[in-house]
C-alpha cells in the first residue's frame, strides 16, 4: 500500500511539473521526451500499409568517365527519388611513339599516344643552342661543334669604319655652298678682263696671290661636292641593303642634289677663262684641253643636261622595281627613253654618238666602238667552236649523270654561300692566303690581311639588292664591298675581292680602263679555279662539274657581252646589217617593239642563238650602258691565266699580280700605259692578237 502511495505522489509531481515544463532545462525535456512534437492524427499510417523501401536502378542519364573528364552514375527509384555519384576521370595511359632530339636551333620533343583514347601529345625539349669553336680570324667562319650541325658564322668584327659609313646628310651640310658659290662669282665679276701682257702666269706675283683666294674658294666647293658624293654612295648602299621606301627616298633626293651641285660647280668655266685669272686656273692645260673643258662645263651647266641626268636616274630606279624584266612590257619603253636621253647628253657634251662618249670618258678604253668588230670576228672564227664544245660537254655530263661527290663540289663552290658554308669559306681563305701583291717599288700588300680586314672593319655590306659590287667611298678613300643575298658563292666573292684589292693597292690611280679593272676580278676567278684543281685533298675527277661550269661561264661571258655590245651599237647608231635587218630596219630606225627581235638577230649573227638567252639585253643595258664589252675583253685576256696555271701556277700568279702592280713601273716619260701595254708587261697575249684566240681554242678542248 505504501509503494502505491509513493508512486501516486510521484505521478502527481510529474503532472505538476508538466504544467510548467517551459521552465525545464532542454536536457531534462529530452530525457522526458518533452521536445518531441505530437504527431497529428492525420499523419498516422494506417495499420494495414507497410513503410516504402527504395529500389534504385542505374539510369541512362549516367555518363562514363574518360581519360580527361569526370563521369557520373545516376540512380532512380520508381517513386521518383534519384541519387547521383561522381565517377572520377581515370587519366591517360600514354605510351611513347617517337623521340626527336633537339638541334641547335630547333626544339626536340617526345611524341606519345594514349592507349585508352588515342589522344596524342608532345613534350617539347628546348633547342640546345650553337656551341661555336674557338675564333681563328675575322675572314674565317666559326663552325658549330655540335653533332650534325653545319652552321657557321663570321665573328663579330671590330667595326673600324662603321661610324663613317653611315648616311647622315642634313640640309645644313650644304648651306655654305650657296655662300661660297656667290663669293666666287663676286671675285670673277670684280676681276679685270684677260690681257695676255698683263695677266700672263708669273709665279709668286701679286696676281697669283689674288688668284689663290679664288682657288681656295673652289677647294671649299670641291670639299662640299665630295661630301655630297660620299653621302650619295652611302645612300645607295643603305637602299641596296634594305630596299625600303625611306632609303629609296634618301637616294632619290641626294642623287638629284648631287647633279645640281655638279652643274653649279662648273658654271664659271667660261667666265674664268675671260678673266685675269685665266692662266692660273688653266695652268698646264693645252688650248685644246681648255676648250674641251669649257665646252663640257657649259653643257653640264645647261638645265637640259640636268633634267636628262635626273630622268635617267629615275628610269634606273623604275627598272630596279620591275619584278621580272624578261616579260615586262615596260622595259623596252624605259630603254627607248633612256637611249634617247643618252644620245642628247652626248650631243650636249660635243659628241656625235653616245658610244664615243662612253667608251672614251666613262670607261677609259684605249679603242673605239668600231674597233670591237675584229675581236668579234676572232671570236666567231676561233672561239665559237670551243664554246659549243664546252656546252656539249656540260650537257653530256648532265645527261649522263654525275656522282654525288661531283655534285657536292658543285654545290660547295658554285651555289653555297661563302658566309654560311664552312667548306666554301675555308677554301676561299686558303687561296687568299697564298696571294699577295709585291712590286719593284717595295710595296707589299697581303691579300689575306686585306680580306681579314674587309670582314671585320664594317665596310662589308650584305642585303636585298640582287647583285655584287665593289667601290671606294669618294672623299673617304674607303673601299667597300656589297654582296646580295643570292650573290655570295665562292667565285663571286673571289671575283669582287679582285676589285677590292685594286681599290686598296691603287686607290689613287683613277685612270685605269674598265677592261683592266675586270681583269682583276675575272683573273682572280681563273686562278682560284686553278688552285682548286691542284689541291691535294680534292680529287680532280670530283671537280668536273665545277671546272666545266666555270669555263662555260667565262666563254658565255665573252659571247653574251659581245652580243649586248653589238645590240647597243645598233640601237645607239640606228644602223644594223645583221640577220633580220630587212625587217628591223624597214623604216630606217630601230623601234622599242623591235628590241627583242634585234637581240635575237645578233645572237644569230654570232652563232649562239641556240645557247644564249634572248632576253639577256633586258638586264644589262639600263644600269650600265655600253659597259659590258669590258667583260668580254677581260675574259678573253684572263682565260689564258687558267691555261698557264695548269702548267705553272706561280707563273700565272705572277702574271696576275702584275696587272695590279704595273703602276709602280711607270716613270716620268711614260705616265700612262694602255691596257695592251699592261698585258704585255704581265707576259700575256693581247685581246687584239689573233693568236690568242687560236691558242685558247686549242687549250680549252677540255
Amino acid at each position: 500500500m505504501k509503494k502505491i502511495l509513493v508512486l501516486l505522489l510521484a505521478l502527481m509531481l510529474v503532472c505538476s511539473l508538466l504544467a510548467s515544463c517551459e521552465y525545464l532545462p532542454d536536457a531534462v525535456k529530452d530525457a522526458l521526451h518533452l521536445n518531441q512534437e505530437t504527431p497529428d492524427v492525420g499523419d498516422e499510417q494506417p495499420e494495414d500499409e507497410l513503410p516504402h523501401e527504395h529500389n534504385f536502378v542505374l539510369s541512362d542519364e549516367s555518363k562514363k568517365a574518360t581519360c580527361s573528364r569526370d563521369g557520373n552514375n545516376v540512380y532512380t527509384c520508381s517513386c521518383g527519388e534519384r541519387k547521383e555519384e561522381v565517377v572520377e576521370a581515370f587519366g591517360h595511359d600514354f605510351k611513347i611513339t617517337s623521340i626527336t632530339e633537339p638541334s641547335c636551333i630547333t626544339p626536340g620533343g617526345t611524341k606519345m599516344k594514349c592507349n585508352n583514347c588515342g589522344t596524342t601529345t608532345t613534350e617539347k625539349t628546348p633547342a640546345i643552342g650553337h656551341n661555336f669553336a674557338e675564333f681563328e680570324e675575322y675572314s674565317r667562319l666559326i663552325p658549330c661543334t655540335n653533332n650534325n650541325c653545319s652552321y657557321a658564322k663570321l665573328p663579330d668584327g671590330e667595326g673600324t669604319y662603321k661610324e663613317q659609313l653611315v648616311y647622315k646628310f642634313q640640309e645644313s651640310d650644304i648651306e655654305q655652298f650657296d655662300v661660297i658659290h656667290a663669293e666666287i662669282g663676286a671675285l670673277i665679276e670684280a676681276a679685270d678682263e684677260y690681257d695676255p701682257e698683263l695677266h700672263a702666269y708669273v709665279e709668286g706675283s701679286a696676281l697669283e696671290e689674288a688668284y689663290l683666294v679664288l682657288e681656295g674658294k673652289y677647294y671649299e666647293l670641291n670639299d662640299i661636292l665630295e661630301y655630297v658624293t660620299e653621302q650619295y654612295q652611302l645612300a645607295q648602299i643603305e637602299y641596296h641593303v634594305s630596299m625600303k621606301d625611306d632609303k629609296k627616298a634618301n637616294f632619290d633626293y641626294i642623287s638629284e642634289l648631287r647633279t645640281d651641285l655638279v652643274v653649279r660647280f662648273y658654271s664659271y668655266a667660261q667666265d674664268i677663262y675671260d678673266s685675269m685669272y685665266r692662266d692660273y686656273f688653266y695652268y698646264g692645260m693645252t688650248e685644246e684641253e681648255i676648250k674641251a673643258y669649257i665646252y663640257e662645263s657649259d653643257a653640264v651647266n645647261n638645265p637640259e643636261y640636268k633634267a636628262l641626268v635626273d630622268r635617267n636616274n629615275e628610269i634606273e630606279l623604275e627598272f630596279n622595281d620591275i619584278a621580272d624584266p624578261t616579260t615586262s612590257d615596260l622595259v623596252p619603253v624605259l630603254y627607248a627613253e633612256f637611249v634617247a636621253n643618252n644620245k642628247r647628253i652626248a650631243q650636249l657634251l660635243g659628241y656625235d654618238n653616245y658610244l664615243e662618249y662612253a667608251y672614251e670618258n666613262i670607261y677609259d678604253r684605249d679603242y673605239s666602238y668600231t674597233d670591237v668588230q675584229p675581236i668579234v670576228d676572232y671570236v666567231k672564227n676561233h672561239l665559237s667552236s670551243a664554246y659549243s664544245g664546252i656546252i656539249n660537254k656540260w650537257n653530256s655530263i648532265l645527261g649522263g649523270g654525275f656522282t654525288d661527290a661531283q655534285y657536292l663540289m658543285y654545290q660547295t663552290y658554285i651555289s653555297d654561300s661563302f658566309f654560311t658554308n664552312y667548306t666554301t669559306n675555308k677554301y676561299v681563305n686558303d687561296y687568299i692566303d697564298i696571294m699577295n701583291l709585291s712590286s719593284s717599288a717595295g710595296r707589299e700588300v697581303s691579300f689575306s690581311d686585306e680580306f681579314n680586314g674587309l670582314m671585320s672593319n664594317g665596310n662589308l655590306f650584305r642585303g636585298q639588292y640582287s647583285g655584287a659590287y665593289v667601290t671606294s667611298i669618294y672623299g673617304l678613300n674607303i673601299p667597300i664591298a656589297y654582296f646580295g643575298n643570292t650573290y655570295s658563292n665562292a667565285f663571286t666573292v673571289v671575283h669582287e675581292f679582285g676589285h677590292y684589292m685594286n681599290e686598296t693597292f691603287n686607290v689613287e690611280n683613277y685612270s685605269q680602263s674598265y677592261d683592266l679593272l675586270e681583269m682583276h676580278s675575272q683573273g682572280n676567278e681563273m686562278l682560284f679555279l686553278a688552285y682548286l684543281m691542284s689541291c691535294d685533298d680534292i680529287k680532280e675527277a670530283d671537280m668536273v662539274l665545277v671546272e666545266t661550269y666555270q669555263i662555260l661561264v667565262a666563254l658565255d661571258t665573252v659571247m653574251s657581252t659581245l652580243a649586248v655590245d653589238a645590240f647597243e651599237q645598233a640601237v645607239y647608231t640606228d644602223v644594223y646589217n645583221g640577220a633580220y635587218s630587212a625587217q628591223i630596219m624597214a623604216d630606217g630606225v630601230i623601234a622599242a617593239d623591235e628590241y627583242d627581235l634585234l637581240y635575237e638577230s645578233v645572237l644569230v649573227d654570232l652563232g649562239i642563238k641556240d645557247y644564249s638567252s634572248t632576253t639577256y639585253w633586258r638586264y644589262m643595258t639600263i644600269s650600265s650602258p655600253c659597259y659590258y664589252v669590258s667583260y668580254a675583253i677581260s675574259a678573253i685576256s684572263v682565260i689564258q691565266l687558267y691555261t698557264m696555271a695548269q702548267n705553272d701556277f706561280d707563273a700565272a700568279k705572277d702574271a696576275y699580280t702584275k696587272l695590279f702592280t704595273y703602276v709602280d713601273e711607270l716613270n716620268e716619260e711614260n705616265d700612262y700605259m694602255t691596257t695592251e701595254e699592261v698585258l704585255e708587261y704581265a707576259g700575256l697575249y693581247s685581246f687584239n692578237d689573233e693568236y690568242l684566240y687560236i691558242y685558247l681554242a686549242k687549250a680549252l678542248k677540255l
